[in-house]
């Protein structure tokens, strides 16, 4: 049976669904936030203050390399053979920089757009030309 997972990310929140084959449901598989404090924290103590932003953007960096990191380890645990990727552009390209070229090899569809509003049900409808449903 072929897996596919499903990244809904932008630079705050991101949900990953799996979907277990052709006409299946998306299951939540992982949920996860960007931890505020710790994108609001300067990069080193004793350094000028950094530029109005870059407290997010460093933030949003490493959000992305988390999410790349749960994506490198479901793809060598065999969790899933096929990714898609929903991101707005911004986001979607500190997500496509933080894979490692195997997992990225995986990745069938890139959509540029913040879905991580969207409702599970709302989501498939979305994203129906990329599922097998």
């Amino acid at each position: 049976m072929s897996i596919t997972w499903i990244v809904v990310a932008n630079a705050r929140h991101a949900r990953i669904f799996a979907q277990n084959g052709p006409n299946k449901a998306l299951e939540l598989v992982q949920e996860s936030a960007l931890d505020e404090d710790a994108a609001a924290m300067p990069e080193s103590v004793g350094r000028a203050s950094p530029r109005r932003g870059q407290p997010e953007r460093n933030g949003a960096r490493s959000f992305a390399h988390q999410i790349g990191n749960e994506l490198c380890s479901g793809r060598s645990r065999g969790r899933f053979s096929r990714a898609i990727l929903v991101a707005p552009p911004a986001f979607m390209g500190l997500l496509n920089a933080e894979l490692d070229a195997p997992t990225a090899s995986l990745v069938s569809n890139r959509l540029d757009k913040d879905y991580t509003r969207s409702q599970t049900q709302e989501l498939s409808g979305h994203l129906s030309q990329c599922l097998c449903i």
